[in-house]
Protein backbone atom coordinates (compact mmCIF):
# COMPACT_ATOMS: atom_id res chain seq x y z
CA UNK A 1 0.00 0.00 0.00
CA UNK A 2 3.20 2.41 -0.21
CA UNK A 3 5.44 3.02 2.07
CA UNK A 4 3.93 5.51 5.19
CA UNK A 5 0.37 5.05 4.69
CA UNK A 6 -0.21 3.09 7.67
CA UNK A 7 1.07 6.28 9.54
CA UNK A 8 -1.12 8.70 7.65
CA UNK A 9 -3.51 10.18 10.03
CA UNK A 10 -7.28 9.37 8.14
CA UNK A 11 -10.36 11.36 9.42
CA UNK A 12 -13.66 11.86 7.69
CA UNK A 13 -12.80 15.31 6.93
CA UNK A 14 -9.56 14.49 4.40
CA UNK A 15 -11.98 11.94 2.72
CA UNK A 16 -14.71 14.48 2.45
CA UNK A 17 -11.89 17.32 1.10
CA UNK A 18 -10.56 14.91 -1.46
CA UNK A 19 -14.10 12.75 -2.51
CA UNK A 20 -17.76 13.57 -2.92
CA UNK A 21 -20.47 11.48 -0.94
CA UNK A 22 -21.29 10.79 -4.61
CA UNK A 23 -18.12 9.13 -5.47
CA UNK A 24 -18.41 7.43 -2.52
CA UNK A 25 -21.79 6.35 -3.08
CA UNK A 26 -20.49 5.44 -6.69
CA UNK A 27 -17.78 3.36 -5.84
CA UNK A 28 -19.35 1.56 -2.90
CA UNK A 29 -22.89 0.77 -4.80
CA UNK A 30 -20.96 -0.04 -7.84
CA UNK A 31 -23.62 2.87 -9.77
CA UNK A 32 -22.56 5.20 -12.36
CA UNK A 33 -21.70 8.83 -11.02
CA UNK A 34 -24.18 10.33 -13.63
CA UNK A 35 -27.33 8.40 -12.38
CA UNK A 36 -26.14 9.37 -9.23
CA UNK A 37 -26.38 12.85 -9.75
CA UNK A 38 -29.77 12.75 -12.21
CA UNK A 39 -31.69 11.36 -9.49
CA UNK A 40 -30.78 14.02 -6.67
CA UNK A 41 -31.63 16.41 -9.59
CA UNK A 42 -35.27 14.61 -10.70
CA UNK A 43 -35.89 13.24 -7.50
CA UNK A 44 -36.53 9.78 -9.89
CA UNK A 45 -36.35 6.63 -7.94
CA UNK A 46 -34.51 3.60 -9.00
CA UNK A 47 -34.42 -0.07 -8.46
CA UNK A 48 -32.17 -0.89 -5.54
CA UNK A 49 -27.81 -2.18 -6.08
CA UNK A 50 -27.81 -4.02 -3.06
CA UNK A 51 -31.00 -6.13 -3.10
CA UNK A 52 -33.21 -8.04 -5.53
CA UNK A 53 -35.84 -5.11 -6.44
CA UNK A 54 -38.24 -5.29 -9.04
CA UNK A 55 -39.80 -2.01 -8.33
CA UNK A 56 -37.91 1.32 -8.39
CA UNK A 57 -38.05 2.11 -4.61
CA UNK A 58 -34.90 3.70 -3.62
CA UNK A 59 -33.11 7.52 -4.17
CA UNK A 60 -31.12 9.80 -3.19
CA UNK A 61 -31.17 13.18 -1.63
CA UNK A 62 -29.19 15.97 0.30
CA UNK A 63 -30.16 17.04 3.99
CA UNK A 64 -30.19 20.42 5.75
CA UNK A 65 -26.58 19.14 7.19
CA UNK A 66 -25.33 18.83 3.56
CA UNK A 67 -25.40 14.96 4.47
CA UNK A 68 -26.28 13.03 0.88
CA UNK A 69 -28.36 10.28 2.07
CA UNK A 70 -29.50 6.91 0.14
CA UNK A 71 -33.17 5.56 1.54
CA UNK A 72 -34.80 2.42 0.37
CA UNK A 73 -38.24 3.21 0.81
CA UNK A 74 -39.23 -0.52 1.17
CA UNK A 75 -37.34 0.02 4.47
CA UNK A 76 -34.27 -1.74 3.97
CA UNK A 77 -31.53 0.81 4.19
CA UNK A 78 -31.09 4.27 4.85
CA UNK A 79 -28.20 6.38 5.22
CA UNK A 80 -25.22 8.19 4.33
CA UNK A 81 -21.80 7.33 1.91
CA UNK A 82 -20.00 6.06 5.10
CA UNK A 83 -23.26 3.55 6.02
CA UNK A 84 -23.15 2.74 2.50
CA UNK A 85 -19.17 1.86 2.86
CA UNK A 86 -19.46 0.15 6.27
CA UNK A 87 -22.35 -2.27 4.49
CA UNK A 88 -20.21 -3.15 2.23
CA UNK A 89 -17.04 -3.47 3.86
CA UNK A 90 -18.32 -5.55 6.94
CA UNK A 91 -19.07 -8.33 3.94
CA UNK A 92 -15.67 -7.94 2.74
CA UNK A 93 -14.13 -8.33 5.82
CA UNK A 94 -17.33 -10.74 7.85
CA UNK A 95 -17.31 -8.04 10.53
CA UNK A 96 -20.38 -6.31 12.06
CA UNK A 97 -18.77 -2.89 11.62
CA UNK A 98 -20.73 -0.38 13.80
CA UNK A 99 -20.22 3.30 12.72
CA UNK A 100 -21.09 4.79 16.24
CA UNK A 101 -17.74 2.83 17.50
CA UNK A 102 -14.86 5.02 16.81
CA UNK A 103 -12.34 1.88 16.15
CA UNK A 104 -14.84 0.90 13.45
CA UNK A 105 -15.35 4.00 11.66
CA UNK A 106 -11.63 4.24 11.81
CA UNK A 107 -11.59 0.95 9.63
CA UNK A 108 -14.13 2.14 7.32
CA UNK A 109 -12.11 5.59 6.96
CA UNK A 110 -8.97 3.57 6.24
CA UNK A 111 -10.66 1.17 3.63
CA UNK A 112 -12.53 4.22 2.19
CA UNK A 113 -8.83 5.71 2.06
CA UNK A 114 -7.31 2.85 0.37
CA UNK A 115 -9.94 2.17 -2.15
CA UNK A 116 -9.15 5.83 -3.60
CA UNK A 117 -5.93 6.17 -2.61
CA UNK A 118 -4.43 7.40 -6.10
CA UNK A 119 -6.56 10.53 -4.84
CA UNK A 120 -5.73 9.90 -0.84
CA UNK A 121 -1.91 9.24 -1.76
CA UNK A 122 -1.44 9.68 -5.27
CA UNK A 123 -0.23 6.10 -5.77
CA UNK A 124 -1.35 3.91 -7.94
CA UNK A 125 -5.23 2.22 -7.62
CA UNK A 126 -5.41 -1.26 -6.60
CA UNK A 127 -7.69 -2.49 -9.16
CA UNK A 128 -8.19 -5.60 -6.59
CA UNK A 129 -10.31 -3.63 -3.79
CA UNK A 130 -12.78 -2.88 -6.56
CA UNK A 131 -12.98 -6.24 -7.70
CA UNK A 132 -13.56 -7.32 -3.48
CA UNK A 133 -16.26 -4.59 -3.59
CA UNK A 134 -18.15 -5.84 -6.42
CA UNK A 135 -17.99 -9.28 -5.67
CA UNK A 136 -19.50 -8.00 -1.62
CA UNK A 137 -22.45 -6.29 -3.44
CA UNK A 138 -23.14 -9.59 -5.02
CA UNK A 139 -23.12 -11.16 -1.36
CA UNK A 140 -25.51 -8.93 0.05
CA UNK A 141 -28.48 -9.43 -2.74
CA UNK A 142 -27.94 -12.83 -1.48
CA UNK A 143 -27.59 -12.03 2.25
CA UNK A 144 -29.63 -12.78 5.14
CA UNK A 145 -31.13 -9.81 7.33
CA UNK A 146 -30.66 -9.50 10.45
CA UNK A 147 -34.28 -7.48 11.76
CA UNK A 148 -34.75 -6.40 15.20
CA UNK A 149 -38.05 -4.89 16.20
CA UNK A 150 -39.59 -2.35 18.73
CA UNK A 151 -42.43 -3.20 19.57
CA UNK A 152 -45.47 -1.23 20.77
CA UNK A 153 -49.11 -1.13 21.97
CA UNK A 154 -52.12 -2.28 20.04
CA UNK A 155 -54.59 0.25 19.47
CA UNK A 156 -57.82 1.31 18.10
CA UNK A 157 -56.38 2.00 13.97
CA UNK A 158 -55.23 -2.05 14.07
CA UNK A 159 -58.75 -3.30 16.06
CA UNK A 160 -60.28 -1.65 12.92
CA UNK A 161 -57.70 -3.15 10.05
CA UNK A 162 -58.05 -6.68 11.79
CA UNK A 163 -61.27 -6.27 13.09
CA UNK A 164 -62.21 -6.52 9.47
CA UNK A 165 -61.21 -10.05 8.88
CA UNK A 166 -62.80 -11.67 11.81
CA UNK A 167 -59.51 -11.59 14.03
CA UNK A 168 -58.74 -10.32 17.66
CA UNK A 169 -55.48 -9.45 19.55
CA UNK A 170 -55.79 -12.49 21.58
CA UNK A 171 -55.23 -14.76 18.17
CA UNK A 172 -52.85 -12.72 17.13
CA UNK A 173 -51.04 -12.12 20.24
CA UNK A 174 -51.02 -16.10 20.67
CA UNK A 175 -50.14 -16.43 16.93
CA UNK A 176 -46.77 -14.09 16.95
CA UNK A 177 -48.05 -10.86 15.48
CA UNK A 178 -46.34 -7.96 16.67
CA UNK A 179 -47.45 -4.20 16.18
CA UNK A 180 -44.40 -2.14 15.00
CA UNK A 181 -43.08 1.24 16.91
CA UNK A 182 -39.89 0.63 14.92
CA UNK A 183 -37.73 -1.89 13.47
CA UNK A 184 -33.70 -1.97 12.27
CA UNK A 185 -32.57 -4.13 9.72
CA UNK A 186 -28.75 -4.97 10.09
CA UNK A 187 -28.40 -2.67 12.99
CA UNK A 188 -24.63 -2.26 13.79
CA UNK A 189 -24.04 -1.34 10.54
CA UNK A 190 -26.90 1.31 9.51
CA UNK A 191 -28.51 1.84 13.23
CA UNK A 192 -30.50 4.50 12.13
CA UNK A 193 -33.92 2.95 12.48
CA UNK A 194 -35.94 1.95 9.11
CA UNK A 195 -39.24 2.42 10.14
CA UNK A 196 -41.12 4.96 12.66
CA UNK A 197 -44.51 4.24 13.63
CA UNK A 198 -47.46 6.19 11.91
CA UNK A 199 -51.41 5.00 11.77
CA UNK A 200 -51.56 5.70 8.37
CA UNK A 201 -48.71 2.93 7.55
CA UNK A 202 -48.91 0.56 10.16
CA UNK A 203 -46.25 -2.27 10.13
CA UNK A 204 -46.89 -5.45 11.49
CA UNK A 205 -44.18 -7.91 12.49
CA UNK A 206 -44.64 -11.93 11.71
CA UNK A 207 -42.41 -13.71 14.14
CA UNK A 208 -42.11 -17.34 11.92
CA UNK A 209 -39.23 -19.04 14.46
CA UNK A 210 -35.33 -19.35 14.73
CA UNK A 211 -32.73 -20.14 12.33
CA UNK A 212 -29.79 -22.80 12.83
CA UNK A 213 -27.79 -20.03 13.85
CA UNK A 214 -30.49 -18.49 15.98
CA UNK A 215 -31.30 -15.47 13.83
CA UNK A 216 -35.30 -14.55 14.35
CA UNK A 217 -37.29 -15.34 11.02
CA UNK A 218 -39.22 -12.49 10.48
CA UNK A 219 -42.05 -10.92 8.37
CA UNK A 220 -42.76 -6.99 8.00
CA UNK A 221 -46.21 -7.07 6.88
CA UNK A 222 -47.51 -2.93 5.72
CA UNK A 223 -51.13 -3.58 4.62
CA UNK A 224 -51.57 -0.03 3.15
CA UNK A 225 -49.00 0.49 0.84
CA UNK A 226 -49.59 0.56 -2.89
CA UNK A 227 -48.75 -3.19 -4.68
CA UNK A 228 -46.25 -0.83 -6.53
CA UNK A 229 -44.35 -0.39 -3.41
CA UNK A 230 -42.75 -3.37 -1.39
CA UNK A 231 -45.63 -4.47 1.13
CA UNK A 232 -43.47 -7.19 2.29
CA UNK A 233 -40.09 -7.44 4.27
CA UNK A 234 -38.45 -10.90 5.23
CA UNK A 235 -35.43 -12.78 5.55
CA UNK A 236 -37.13 -16.15 5.82
CA UNK A 237 -38.67 -18.17 3.21
CA UNK A 238 -40.38 -21.27 4.43
CA UNK A 239 -43.99 -22.14 5.85
CA UNK A 240 -45.26 -19.79 7.93
CA UNK A 241 -47.66 -20.73 11.28
CA UNK A 242 -45.14 -23.26 12.30
CA UNK A 243 -45.19 -22.45 15.97
CA UNK A 244 -49.02 -22.44 16.25
CA UNK A 245 -49.36 -26.16 14.08
CA UNK A 246 -48.34 -28.28 17.62
CA UNK A 247 -50.00 -31.10 17.75
CA UNK A 248 -49.82 -35.02 15.78
CA UNK A 249 -53.05 -36.01 15.33
CA UNK A 250 -54.99 -33.32 12.92
CA UNK A 251 -58.04 -34.59 11.02
CA UNK A 252 -57.60 -31.78 8.52
CA UNK A 253 -54.31 -29.27 7.70
CA UNK A 254 -55.40 -26.25 5.41
CA UNK A 255 -52.65 -24.20 3.62
CA UNK A 256 -53.50 -21.05 2.35
CA UNK A 257 -51.82 -18.10 0.95
CA UNK A 258 -50.34 -15.53 3.68
CA UNK A 259 -49.88 -14.72 7.03
CA UNK A 260 -52.89 -12.57 6.72
CA UNK A 261 -55.08 -15.68 5.26
CA UNK A 262 -54.32 -18.60 7.68
CA UNK A 263 -54.61 -15.70 10.85
CA UNK A 264 -57.94 -15.21 9.68
CA UNK A 265 -59.46 -18.85 8.44
CA UNK A 266 -57.76 -20.13 11.94
CA UNK A 267 -59.25 -17.48 14.02
CA UNK A 268 -62.83 -17.93 12.39
CA UNK A 269 -62.96 -21.41 12.25
CA UNK A 270 -62.08 -22.05 15.82
CA UNK A 271 -64.58 -19.93 16.67
CA UNK A 272 -67.66 -21.35 14.61
CA UNK A 273 -66.70 -25.19 15.62
CA UNK A 274 -66.71 -23.76 18.95
CA UNK A 275 -70.14 -23.41 18.96
CA UNK A 276 -71.27 -26.60 17.54
CA UNK A 277 -70.60 -29.85 19.66
CA UNK A 278 -70.44 -32.10 17.27
CA UNK A 279 -67.29 -30.55 15.70
CA UNK A 280 -65.32 -30.12 18.95
CA UNK A 281 -63.33 -33.57 18.21
CA UNK A 282 -62.22 -32.22 14.93
CA UNK A 283 -58.71 -31.11 14.92
CA UNK A 284 -58.27 -28.48 12.46
CA UNK A 285 -54.40 -27.15 11.87
CA UNK A 286 -53.72 -24.10 9.20
CA UNK A 287 -50.02 -22.98 7.91
CA UNK A 288 -49.28 -20.64 5.11
CA UNK A 289 -46.91 -20.51 2.38
CA UNK A 290 -44.86 -17.26 2.32
CA UNK A 291 -46.00 -16.42 -1.63
CA UNK A 292 -48.38 -17.71 -3.93
CA UNK A 293 -45.90 -19.39 -6.49
CA UNK A 294 -43.84 -20.94 -3.21
CA UNK A 295 -43.27 -24.50 -4.07
CA UNK A 296 -43.22 -27.15 -1.40
CA UNK A 297 -39.75 -29.29 -0.11
CA UNK A 298 -39.95 -32.65 0.58
CA UNK A 299 -39.02 -32.12 3.90
CA UNK A 300 -41.65 -29.78 4.51
CA UNK A 301 -44.54 -32.37 3.12
CA UNK A 302 -43.05 -35.30 5.27
CA UNK A 303 -43.30 -32.26 8.11
CA UNK A 304 -46.95 -32.12 7.19
CA UNK A 305 -47.80 -35.19 6.63
CA UNK A 306 -46.22 -36.46 10.56
CA UNK A 307 -48.89 -33.65 11.35
CA UNK A 308 -52.35 -36.05 10.83
CA UNK A 309 -54.03 -38.69 11.92
CA UNK A 310 -53.69 -42.01 9.89
CA UNK A 311 -57.04 -40.54 7.79
CA UNK A 312 -55.94 -37.02 7.85
CA UNK A 313 -56.18 -34.46 4.72
CA UNK A 314 -54.16 -31.84 3.56
CA UNK A 315 -56.25 -28.72 1.84
CA UNK A 316 -55.00 -26.11 0.43
CA UNK A 317 -57.51 -22.66 0.34
CA UNK A 318 -55.44 -20.34 -2.21
CA UNK A 319 -57.04 -17.20 -4.18
CA UNK A 320 -59.62 -17.84 -6.82
CA UNK A 321 -57.63 -15.77 -9.41
CA UNK A 322 -55.09 -17.50 -12.26
CA UNK A 323 -52.39 -17.17 -9.65
CA UNK A 324 -53.68 -19.10 -6.64
CA UNK A 325 -55.44 -21.49 -9.21
CA UNK A 326 -52.10 -22.48 -10.60
CA UNK A 327 -51.14 -22.92 -6.76
CA UNK A 328 -53.60 -25.02 -6.05
CA UNK A 329 -53.11 -26.87 -9.37
CA UNK A 330 -49.53 -27.65 -8.68
CA UNK A 331 -50.25 -29.09 -5.35
CA UNK A 332 -53.04 -31.30 -6.50
CA UNK A 333 -50.49 -32.69 -8.75
CA UNK A 334 -47.78 -33.14 -7.07
CA UNK A 335 -48.79 -33.86 -3.77
CA UNK A 336 -52.85 -34.80 -4.48
CA UNK A 337 -53.53 -32.53 -1.80
CA UNK A 338 -57.23 -31.12 -2.47
CA UNK A 339 -58.53 -27.78 -2.78
CA UNK A 340 -60.96 -25.15 -1.85
CA UNK A 341 -61.75 -22.19 -3.79
CA UNK A 342 -64.13 -19.40 -3.58
CA UNK A 343 -66.36 -19.38 -6.50
CA UNK A 344 -66.27 -16.26 -8.90
CA UNK A 345 -69.28 -14.92 -8.62
CA UNK A 346 -69.11 -13.83 -4.93
CA UNK A 347 -67.19 -11.70 -5.92
CA UNK A 348 -64.46 -12.63 -3.44
CA UNK A 349 -60.41 -13.24 -4.15
CA UNK A 350 -59.74 -14.88 -0.75
CA UNK A 351 -61.50 -15.62 2.59
CA UNK A 352 -60.45 -12.46 3.97
CA UNK A 353 -62.22 -10.04 1.13
CA UNK A 354 -65.10 -12.76 1.92
CA UNK A 355 -65.12 -11.66 5.93
CA UNK A 356 -64.80 -8.08 4.93
CA UNK A 357 -68.03 -8.37 2.60
CA UNK A 358 -70.26 -10.42 4.59
CA UNK A 359 -71.28 -10.44 8.02
CA UNK A 360 -69.94 -12.89 11.00
CA UNK A 361 -73.38 -14.64 10.85
CA UNK A 362 -72.98 -15.14 7.27
CA UNK A 363 -68.89 -16.88 7.92
CA UNK A 364 -69.85 -18.72 10.42
CA UNK A 365 -72.35 -20.66 9.05
CA UNK A 366 -70.33 -20.82 5.66
CA UNK A 367 -67.52 -22.61 7.54
CA UNK A 368 -69.63 -24.97 9.08
CA UNK A 369 -71.39 -26.25 5.71
CA UNK A 370 -67.93 -26.21 4.01
CA UNK A 371 -66.97 -28.47 7.55
CA UNK A 372 -69.95 -30.73 7.20
CA UNK A 373 -69.03 -30.98 3.32
CA UNK A 374 -65.41 -32.47 4.06
CA UNK A 375 -66.89 -34.94 6.82
CA UNK A 376 -69.42 -36.15 4.94
CA UNK A 377 -67.47 -36.48 1.35
CA UNK A 378 -66.59 -39.81 2.06
CA UNK A 379 -65.60 -40.12 -1.82
CA UNK A 380 -63.67 -36.79 -1.83
CA UNK A 381 -65.83 -35.50 -4.67
CA UNK A 382 -66.29 -31.79 -2.79
CA UNK A 383 -62.65 -31.51 -2.60
CA UNK A 384 -62.47 -32.99 -6.11
CA UNK A 385 -60.03 -30.08 -7.85
CA UNK A 386 -60.03 -29.77 -11.45
CA UNK A 387 -57.67 -27.25 -13.28
CA UNK A 388 -60.52 -26.06 -15.75
CA UNK A 389 -62.74 -25.70 -12.64
CA UNK A 390 -63.34 -22.13 -11.83
CA UNK A 391 -66.64 -22.54 -9.60
CA UNK A 392 -65.01 -24.78 -6.77
CA UNK A 393 -68.04 -25.41 -4.62
CA UNK A 394 -67.12 -22.95 -1.43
Amino acid sequence: MGRGINNFKITKEIILKNISQEKIFSTYFNLPIEVINRIIDTGELICSPIRTDIHPTCGFRYNNRGQLKFRDFSGYFWGDCFDAAALIISNITNENLNINNKEDFRKVLRHIAYTFKDIIFGTEKDIYLIEKIHTSINNIKNKKYHIELVVREWNNYDKIYWDKFGVNFHWLNINFVYPVEQYYIDRNINPEPKYYYNSKDPCYAYFLGKDKNGIDNIKLYFPYRDKNKTRFITNANHLEGIYNLNRNDYNYIIITKSSKDRLSLSCNWMSALSLYGEFNKIKVGFINIPHETYKLRSIEYQWLVNKLTDNGIIITFMDNDRTGMREAYYFRKEFNFPAILIPKELNCKDFTEFCENNSFEIVQNKIIEITNNIINDENNKYLKYKKEDNTKPF
